[in-house]
This record gives structure tokens, sequence and C-alpha cells, in this order.
């Protein structure tokens, strides 16, 4: 291969071949995975047998792959006109061209697809030919004048009808004609347009796109006198084209993008209404490892697969041939009561694609966050009927938007100081979280360990209020444990406010703290801390205790029997090498961490210190007793680093109010994609400048949305005046108001700041016009009045106005509201009234279905097809 390439095509009946065209005509074969051939691919980016060459055509101006399925068979069209049909052999048929009488170039070809023999061929203007011309290739080189059209005229683009033997024609720059080839007698059917410059017709035959420049314009071809819909792009386009295999998805290439832009057109289902929507999306088709590399700047063609499903060839920078598949379409609509429906759209050619060798070779693109759920959806293939999968509850552990939903009916998270949070239904996770947010909450702000310890603070002022003197202290085993290891415990004022913020007494306190844990009834908990002070019969009697209370006492009686006989000294190796054998059969954490403890060489205490089972709050605080300045440092980096990394809320206790803490918050986030405790979190807990931040404010903004969609009114308001008075910023000035239409300057604020009151026949008169320019102000569509004209009041009424402040103090009935589509409308209450009989915009030159283009429910929506 050499030289640039122009285009490329499939084959419609031979799956795995190609053509490509440009300064060489050449056929190739896409190898299979069985195909284990040594002999290296002409193609550097994709797998390719090389099969023939075109030699007698260079630098063909167009070139069409025919229907047959007995071999492949392509039309070349040439910059002097001259038309070349070739079958990659090297005999030679001299009834297989043909030049058309005057010379001008060839424009564009098109294959007929009911009938495979059939090619039509569109060329340049001359005053004295015409520019379309139908062959037959069985029957020779056309000569009949009914197998000619348009004279003096130039064919732009060509395209064939699926249904019927008509032939569609973007014609001279200004229209679209459509000949019916079905009797002797040829009809024509015209349709004034300028986008001619390409034509593509839709899978199902119903819908023909067209496009000139930037501009693609949708039409029905069973009601083609005006079309469907406009869709207006900021690039001139260079190619559409519709995928064969899912009916609604139109695509196109831009100029001198690397980006493929795809339109999902659907419909409106409405009996008389013919509104069409599309959905837009751009991807780049190039590997991850090159689209930052500037290996590839642009696609120029592109090739939809016949058969495979969204598959297609690209052609980038007029060098390179990629093979590209789009990446799994996975539609989502949850119901906001029961179940979540995962909508994947249908292979058309589904029990073609079953038949397909192909098929098992085709990668498995779906994927899901859930294990289970990926596993359902992974055996989503090529062939598959699949239209709509609905995942059961079962599937998933919990269904996150239906507890979102029960948790913000119970104001979860709206005062987590409240004594009723406690009695919410919670995950223990959540529950603890909270727990200690509100503990480490204080003097409106959530002070982190890591700055009440000044880690990490430097010479500021921060730090010079958290270095106070460290006092070291060797502890005393109790009697009767005779332990040669020396325990050496710190304290410090911040290390005793870190042990409060973790949910720990003072020494004086403990015993109170201990009966408190007891009556939770959490009594592993209460042991571990009691050993950690070193007073283990206090721990055996809790255990003893908690043993007469358990169904199954047998691991608490045990361990009170193993504490009261311990002594360090004789039993210590053979304890280490029990405890490091049982710690599976263990499933207490805070037993296991007790036996770690007492079993420690020296002074390492790795085995308590990264008992996950253990919550953080107790491992710092056991961290803050035992450990010293510099490793209780390097232990806090690295727990703050970890729960960056797993996304533990936990791990706010560390960093606070902190750049860490948003990105503690945002790994949760994209682990739990539970947007609703986030949020609540920062609204709580984060103030100053990082509530700014644009994830904050994302976060936020997306849950809002959800008690919106949901209906939640009164819940979303709390919510509103949370934020407000939980946020000491000044109001921002006003950024949205009405403004005129001629001069651009606002009315509502000239309005606003009227010095003096004026009576109500002077105020109807100036509301009338802009107060500015004095141009008028819209009319309503129904009573024809300006915008801002007092109406329906009585003299009464009117004074009242008058002191309130007129426009501001109107009902949400007298307000304007207008379609976004043909910006006609009024008074909303008119409107209402209107619309209650009507669907068509009220105005009479207007066509608009203004109703039909609000309030789409989610049912009412399907494919175009």
């Amino acid at each position: 291969m050499s030289g640039n390439i122009h285009g490329i095509s499939w084959f419609p009946n031979f799956p795995d071949k190609f053509v490509s065209w440009g300064q060489e005509i050449n056929l190739y074969e896409v190898r299979s995975k069985d195909d284990l051939s040594a002999q290296k691919s002409r193609l550097p980016y994709i797998p390719v047998n090389f099969l023939s060459n075109e030699t007698r055509y260079q630098y063909a101006r167009c070139v069409a792959s025919s229907y047959h399925s007995d071999q492949p068979i392509i039309a070349v069209g040439l910059a002097d006109g001259k038309i070349g049909i070739c079958n990659f052999r090297d005999t030679y048929d001299s009834s297989w061209e043909y030049t058309p009488r005057q010379q001008r170039m060839c424009t564009c070809l098109a294959w007929n697809e009911l009938d495979a023999n059939i090619l039509a061929i569109g060329h340049d203007r001359h005053r004295s030919d015409s520019c379309i011309t139908i062959w037959d290739i069985e029957r020779g080189v056309p000569k009949e004048t009914a197998n000619f059209f348009g004279l003096a005229e130039a064919a732009n683009s060509l395209c064939w009808d699926h249904n019927h033997r008509v032939l569609i024609a973007g014609m001279s720059q200004k229209l679209i004609k459509l000949f019916d080839l079905r009797q002797s007698n040829a009809t024509c059917q015209s349709i004034q347009t300028k986008t001619v410059q390409g034509l593509s017709v839709a899978p199902n035959g119903n819908y023909l796109c067209s496009y000139v420049d930037s501009v693609i314009m949708l039409w029905d071809l069973r009601a083609i006198e005006r079309p469907l819909r406009q869709i207006q792009s900021s690039r001139n386009h260079m190619q559409i084209a519709w995928c064969p295999t899912r009916t609604s998805l139109l695509s196109s290439l831009q100029r001198d993008s690397p980006y493929i832009t795809l339109y999902d057109i659907r419909s409106v289902d409405n009996e008389s209404s013919r509104e069409v929507y599309h959905v837009k999306r751009q991807i780049s088709p190039f590997p991850a490892k090159y689209q930052h590399s500037g290996k590839f700047a642009a696609v120029n063609w592109l090739s939809w697969h016949p058969r495979d499903f969204e598959r297609a060839l690209l052609l980038a920078d007029a060098l390179n041939i990629l093979d590209f598949r789009l990446p799994a379409s996975l539609h989502t609509a949850y119901s906001n009561r029961s179940k979540l429906p995962l909508l994947m759209q249908r292979p058309l050619y589904a029990a073609a694609a079953v038949n397909s060798p192909t098929d098992s070779q085709q990668p498995t693109t779906s994927s899901c966050s859930s294990n289970s759920a990926a596993s359902s959806l992974n055996e989503y293939s090529v062939g598959s009927s699949l239209s709509v999968d609905y995942l059961q509850r079962e599937l998933f552990e919990e269904d996150l938007l239906e507890e979102t939903r029960q948790r913000a009916l119970q104001d979860y998270g709206i005062k987590p100081e409240d004594k009723r949070f406690a009695e919410l239904h919670l995950s223990p996770y959540l529950r603890n979280v909270w727990a200690t947010l509100n503990n480490v909450y204080s003097e409106e702000r959530l002070a982190g360990l890591k700055a009440t310890l000044g880690i990490n603070l430097g010479h500021t002022s921060e730090a010079l209020m958290a270095s106070s003197r460290i006092e070291s202290q060797l502890l005393q085993w109790p009697d009767g444990i005779n332990n040669s290891n020396k325990l050496v415990s710190y304290r410090s004022e911040q290390r005793d406010l870190a042990l409060q913020l973790c949910g720990w007494s003072f020494e004086h306190e403990l015993d109170r703290f201990i009966d408190e844990l007891y009556a939770n009834k959490e009594f592993s908990r209460a042991a571990m801390i009691c050993v950690f002070h070193l007073k283990v019969l206090t721990a055996c009697n809790i255990l003893s205790r908690a043993a007469d209370k358990m169904r199954d006492p047998s691991m608490y009686r045990i361990t009170a029997i193993a504490l009261s006989s311990f002594n360090a000294d004789r039993c210590s190796s053979t304890w280490r090498n029990q405890r490091s054998s049982a710690n599976m059969q263990i499933q207490d954490p805070h037993l296991r961490a007790i036996f770690s403890f007492l079993t420690m060489e020296a002074d390492n205490f790795d085995a308590v210190l990264r008992e996950e089972g253990v919550s953080l709050a107790d491992r710092v605080a056991f961290a803050c007793k035992y450990l010293s300045e510099t490793k209780l440092t390097e232990y806090i980096k690295q727990r703050i680093q970890r729960a960056i990394e797993c996304g533990d809320l936990n791990g706010l206790l560390l960093t606070g109010e902190s750049l860490d803490g948003i990105n503690i918050l945002q790994a949760y986030m994209d682990a739990s994609f539970d947007v609703q405790t986030v949020a609540l979190v920062a609204i709580n807990y984060f103030r100053n400048e990082h509530q700014a931040d644009n994830r904050i404010q994302y976060w936020i903004s997306s849950y809002l949305d959800y008690l919106n969609s949901w209906g939640l009114w009164e819940k979303r308001a709390e919510l509103d005046i949370k934020i407000e008075s939980m946020r000491a910023s000044a109001r921002s000035s006003r950024t949205v108001y009405l403004s005129c239409n001629f001069c651009g300057k606002s009315v509502s604020n000239a309005l606003l700041d009227e010095p003096r009151q004026r009576s109500t026949s002077t105020s109807t008169n100036r509301l009338s016009s802009c107060p500015s320019c004095r141009k008028p102000l819209p009319r309503c569509s129904l009573c024809l009045m300006h915008m801002g004209t007092i109406m329906n009041t009585s003299a009464s009424e009117s004074s009242s106005t008058e002191l309130q402040g007129s426009w501001q103090m109107k009902p949400f009935s007298k307000w304007f509201s207008w379609c976004q589509t043909c910006r006609h409308g009024g008074h909303t209450e008119h409107i209402v009234q209107w619309f209650k009989q009507n669907s068509e915009c009220p105005v009479s030159s207007c066509n608009c279905r203004c109703f039909d283009m609000d309030g789409i429910k989610p049912n009412a929506l399907r494919d175009i097809s």
C-alpha cells in the first residue's frame, strides 16, 4: 500500500472483506482469531490478508461496493467521468466500462439493494447531457433514453430507497428529487432544499438524512413535503451514514475533527404529532494511549459493518485504517419505586448474527459495577435478541436508590446530632461514621486529628497551638503478671484531646466509659479497652458476665479463662504461636486485638494497629497512647492515604475539613455511588473555602435533583434552608433578569428601582414598554396585552398591588411563560387554559405543537423505527 487513502467500504454480502481506494484500489480480508498465518499484516492497526488490487483505475473519484453475493464487485468513478466495474480478477470485460457522451467528473455512485445489477451514476453538470444514468450491468452499456435523468443539471449525491425501486438524488445544490422507477415511465418528485451534499436512508427505509455544510436535515420518506427536524453543528460535515444494525443511530464525521458524532434519533409517541428529537454524543474512536499523543488528528471516512453490531471501519489521517466498535450502549431508567431496568439496543440482524462466524470472535464490551450484574451483562453478545433486561432486586445486595429515597423521607442527615437520628435504619458502617463525625465536630469546625496533633503544620500558628510538652510514663503490669517487656505510654494536651475525639475517656472517667459500653452490649470492645489500660482482671469480669447473657458463650468464656491465667514471661512464646494459628478461628476482632496486645514483642504494636475489624477511632486512640511522636505521625499519614485509596469515610476523623477529606468523599462516592451521604456530610461539616470546591457543589446539586425527581419538595426546601443557615456568606447580587429584546437592558431591575409609586393607569401604561428604549414589550398570544400589564384586578386589588410593589408580588398565574421552540407565549393562566383544549400554538400562523414538547413521559418515547 502506498499513497493516501481516500475512502474505505465493507462489502454488504462479504462481512470479512473490504476495499480501500485512493492512489490504488486494494481488496483486503480481515483475519479471524483462528488464522495463525505468519504473514505480516499490510495494515498496521488491523490484522488483514491482502487479496488483490486493481491497477486499471488509479486516483478513483468515488467507489461503491455492490450487493452481489457470488463475488466482491465494485464500481469505480473517475475524474474524467469514466465508470468501471471491477471484480478483482485478471480477466477484462469491455462491456463493464461506461463513458458518458460529454466528458466531466463522476460525483457519486449507488448500487441498488433490491437488484444488485442496477447502478446509479451521478455526473457533474453539462448543458447538453444528463447528470444521472441508470446502468444495468447485465444488459451492457446504457443507451435507452429512459435510463437518463437530469438534463443540464448536476448530481451532488445519490442513494436508493431500501423498500422500493426509487432513486433519491441531490441535484444542483438546491433540489432533492425522487425518481420512481417501478414503471416504465418514471415519475419525479422535487423538494427544494440546499442540503444535498450527502444523502443516507435509514435501515428501515422510512427516513432520509441530507446535509450541507454544518446542517443536517431529517425527512420522512412517507411524507417528504417538509423536514422533520434540522440539526445544527458547530463544524461542517464530511460524511453522514446510518448504522445498519441500529435503526435510530446516525453518524457524522466533521471536518478536521478526531471524534465521531452520533445522533440517536427518537420520536414522540403521539398520534397527531410528527415531532422528533435527538440525543447527541461524541466519542473518540482511537485507543486511549493515542488520544493525547497527536498520532491521529482526524477521522476522514467511516464504513459501518453490515452485520456486526455497531462495528465500523475508520480511516484516520488518510493513512491508517482501524477496526472500531462502539462502547456498549447501556441506558437506565429508574421508576423511583421498584426495579432498575437496563435498556440495551437490540441488533436488527439478530438471526443473521447468530449464524455469522464472526460472532464468536466478538469481545464482550458490557460492564457493571456490581459483580452479579456484570455476570448477567457479560452474557450479552452481538447475536442476542436482548432489548430490555430487568435486573431483579435480589441481584443487588441493596437497592441504593430506593434506600436513598427512604432515608430522605426520614430526614437523614438534616439533624445528625438529634437523638432521633440514632433510630434510623442505617448500616453499622454509616452509623459509626456519623457518630465519629459528631464527636469530632466542635466549635463550628470539623477538626481532624492531623491538625489537632500538629502533624505537617510547619511553623504556623496552628502548629504552635498544637505543640505542647509530651510526657512519657513507664507502665506497671498488674500483680500476678510477670512481664519483662517495658510498656511506655505518652501523654500531652493534644493527645488527651485526640483520645477524647476518638471517643475514649480520661483515666479518671474510664470506669464510667466501660460501664456505658457494657450497657450498650459492646462487651468485647469494653474488654479490649480495659486490657489496653492494663486492667486485665476487669476485662475477665466483663467477659464472664457477658458469657452469661450470650446464647453461645464459649468464646467469651474461653477468653476469660485464658486472661485470668495469663503470665507473660511463662507463656508469651506459647501464646504467640497459638495466637497466630488461632487468629482465623477467632471471629471477634476485639478479642484478636486483646491477644495481639498481650503477646507483642518489645514495642511492636503492628498486629493491633493493622486489625481492620477494630474501628479506626479505637486504633488511632491506641496509637496516641502507646506510639512515639515519629511513629504516630507516620501511622496517621498511612491511615489517611489508606482511607483515600479505599474511600473510607472514617478517615475524616484524621483529615477533618481539608482537601484530603474531600478526596476521601470522592473515593467513597466512586466506590459506592452514595451521593446522598457524601452531599450531606459536606453540607453539615465542610465550611469556608472548601465549600466552594466544584466536587462538593456537584454532589449537593445532584442530591437536590434527586429530591426534585421524587417530588419531595418539602425535604428539598428543608435542605435549602439548612444550607443557607449554615453558610455565612453574603447574598450574591441578582444575575438573572428580564431584558429588553431591542436594547438588551434590564426590565425587571428598572421596575424594582422605581423611586416613587404611580397610579394604576400610569403604571399600566409604563409597564407596556421598555423603561429604557420605550419599545413595546411582548404581548400575550391570547389576551394581546403587554407583558407586565396588571390584569384582572379590581380597584381595591390595584391599590394593594401598588403598595406591595406590583410585579414581584404577582401570583405565578399572571407571569409570562413561552415555548422554547417557537418562542410564542403569554400569561401562564391563559396558556394553561388554551392547552387544555388544544395542542398547537395559539398564534394563528404557527404550527408548533408546544404542548407535545413538554412533559414527555418515559413510556411515551420510542425509537424512530
